[in-house]
């Protein structure tokens, strides 16, 4: 069968990353025969061309080259896109790892759509938000058609580009020893060319497992190699996008690389650098913003950019840094005021708002019916009126919602709806935004249902140009539900964080559901438990284990067959088959996952199961139903009162 793809890997000195990448390619979904891997081993000095050999000698879809050491990534990704067999390529860094799903997906796509090139969805280890908004539009199979080339963002060579359309058109990773934003190059490049660049949004594609051993890192806003990199690849995107069909698209990453390399980067380095390097700094940002950013552009910044545009402009070094210091001191905390079960989707309202520390952190203030800037005199006084007043934006303050899996990185973007209001503070006024957003179980994976993973809640609070990202906190007691054959928990994470437990792996609807001690009654399907405090929506019939005695070192577990059924009559467990005689602590499996109860099984002499807390001289009957995390409350209780 003819390669669908080709993943080409580029190496040096990968340690034990390479493996993650290995054992991501053997789980592909995609038949092995259908793609290859190449890997170009950069001259790496260790055994790793070796170890590269040796995946080779057992995967007849793997080709194996090394080259004399080069010192970027470029050359070994440029010799495997020509090696490669493939009708599409993509580069996979040699730490990383693809989701299952990945190949197989698309190459599906590239055939629906005929693009040259396809962003796929990322994720990264270390970033909640990695390029979630710009995904949030969903799939679009031709993103040209519209001009729309943030949806390329972020610019990395982690794409499945049509392997012909590179070699035809020449495009290629820029090569040499010490490079930067080469993959901006093929990118920018790319686009321009291509007659189809498609984006891919509704299938986890690839990771980036962040070890902070980046090439980037090494390069710094005050070296003088970082500005000349920077003025060579503007200059690339003025010449690429040159034309009235790209104005868009050129304004767009020329502001872009303006925005993250110049404005932000540059004032976070000012302060801790000498006066020389500083005044090299202020003066190479402000040749590229002369040379490539019209003054009139500054405008389409957010206010606080326009404020570093400003300083920039004006050559003031002291406000850029005075300016990151006020901005420093904000902090964002998104907090749930309401979360319940409706109908198997979980309804959250929450309210967020920024927080200053310290009188020089920016703040707000009220002049009659206006909201200012409340900043240190230093930089207000340097500020024109307009950019001081912020009543008119106060309606840009939004806050993203999305659901992240802890463990496999994904996050899915969840509708949201947001409106803000200013109220007074102690000192000075507060903008807060009161949210609605819902995570349906069903569907908050790009019209898909989520995986059974343990989900958490996060935000991110964006307003003219300043964003952070958070954890949406919550108080929340456990709220199990039975939600059309799937098992899932809203609660409160030990961090305070809410999560949603969709595999039984952290809570179980099960235990935190309120389980009544006492008697069991006996019906035909054995012993019922009636399940009090959980969501049922539509019919659920799951099959777990009740595990007997699991913390007993000296023999194996004993297992009893049960069922957690949901439907119209309520929530309930039915034990199947009857425990041995005596009294036996219990916890509940479901998968791998076996959570304890805090009780007790007691099965007497006539066949009578109780359900009891373990206390001898207590009687079961005094106590009313309870949830198990309050079942040493309740004895407290009672012995008290004894």
């Amino acid at each position: 069968m003819a390669v669908r793809i080709s993943v080409i890997v580029p190496t040096y000195r990968p340690g034990d990353g390479i493996q993650r990448v290995v054992d991501s390619l053997d789980r592909q979904t995609l038949p092995a025969d259908e793609f290859e891997v190449v890997l170009v081993d950069d001259g790496s000095p260790d055994d790793t061309f070796g170890r590269l050999q040796g995946y080779a000698a057992s995967r007849p879809n793997y080709r194996v080259a090394q080259i004399e050491n080069s010192g970027w990534p470029s050359r070994p990704r440029n010799l495997g896109t020509r090696m490669a067999t493939g009708e599409y390529v993509l580069y996979l860094d040699h730490d990383d790892s693809l989701y299952p799903d990945a190949l197989r997906r698309l190459v599906e796509y590239g055939e629906q759509t005929g693009a040259d090139l396809i962003s796929p969805k990322e994720s990264k280890t270390s970033d909640v938000w990695w390029g979630i908004p710009e995904l949030a539009a969903g799939n679009e199979a031709n993103i040209k058609e519209r001009g729309a080339v943030g949806r390329l963002l972020p610019m990395v060579p982690h794409k499945a580009y049509r392997r012909e359309f590179l070699l035809d058109h020449q495009i290629a990773f820029p090569e040499g020893r010490r490079l930067l934003w080469e993959d901006v190059y093929v990118n920018i490049e790319a686009y321009a060319k291509a007659d189809r660049v498609a984006v891919l949004a509704d299938t986890p594609v690839y990771l980036w497992h962040e070890s902070g051993s980046n090439n980037s890192t090494s390069y710094g806003a005050t070296d003088t190699e970082f500005w000349d990199r920077l003025d060579a690849l503007m200059a690339f995107i003025d010449t690429t996008l040159a034309g009235p069909e790209f104005d868009d698209a050129r304004r767009a990453m020329l502001m872009h690389q303006y925005q993250g390399r110049v404005l932000r980067r540059l004032s976070r380095s000012l302060e801790q650098v000498s006066e020389a390097e500083r005044a090299v700094a202020m003066s190479r940002a402000r040749s590229v913003q002369q040379t490539f950013i019209p003054p009139e552009w500054d405008a389409r910044l957010g206010v606080f950019g326009q404020i570093r545009a400003r300083f920039l402009r004006d050559n003031r070094p002291d406000l850029l840094i005075g300016f990151q210091h006020a901005c420093a001191g904000l902090s964002a905390r998104t907090t749930a005021s309401r979360v319940e079960w409706q109908d198997g989707v979980l309804q959250v309202d929450a309210t967020s708002q920024w927080h200053r520390s310290g009188h020089h952190t920016l703040g707000l203030a009220r002049e009659g019916d206006r909201v200012q800037a409340l900043l240190p005199h230093q930089l207000s006084e340097a500020l024109p009126a307009d950019l001081l007043d912020l009543t008119d934006r106060v309606h840009t303050f939004s806050v993203l919602v999305g659901a992240r899996a802890r463990t496999e990185y994904v996050t899915w973007q969840l509708p949201a709806t947001c409106t803000v209001e200013v109220t007074d503070g102690e000192h000075d006024v507060v903008l807060v935004a009161h949210l609605s957003t819902r995570l349906d179980p069903a569907t908050a994976a790009y019209d898909q249902p989520l995986p059974d993973t343990v989900w958490d809640l996060v935000t991110q609070t964006r307003w003219q140009g300043i964003s952070q990202a958070s954890p949406l906190y919550s108080t929340i007691r456990p709220l199990p539900a039975l939600i059309d054959g799937r098992m899932a928990v809203a609660y409160t994470s030990r961090s305070g964080k809410l999560s949603v437990d969709l595999a039984h792996r952290q809570r179980s609807a099960v235990l935190d559901a309120g389980i009544r001690l006492g008697p069991v009654r006996r019906s035909q399907a054995g012993y019922v438990v009636p399940l009090r405090g959980i969501h049922v929506s539509g019919d659920t019939r799951r099959s777990l284990d009740v595990v007997l005695n699991p913390t007993a070192p000296e023999a194996p577990d004993t297992t009893v067959g049960a069922w957690l059924v949901g439907d119209l009559a309520g929530a309930r467990l039915e034990i199947t088959e009857p425990p041995p005689r005596g009294r036996h602590p219990f916890a509940v499996r479901t998968g791998e996952a076996t959570l304890s109860s805090g009780l007790f099984l007691r099965m007497n002499r006539g066949g009578l199961l109780w359900i009891v807390t373990g206390t001898e001289w207590l009687r079961p009957g005094r106590l009313r139903a309870l949830p198990g995390r309050l079942v040493r409350a309740a004895r407290r209780r009672l012995r008290r009162s004894a």
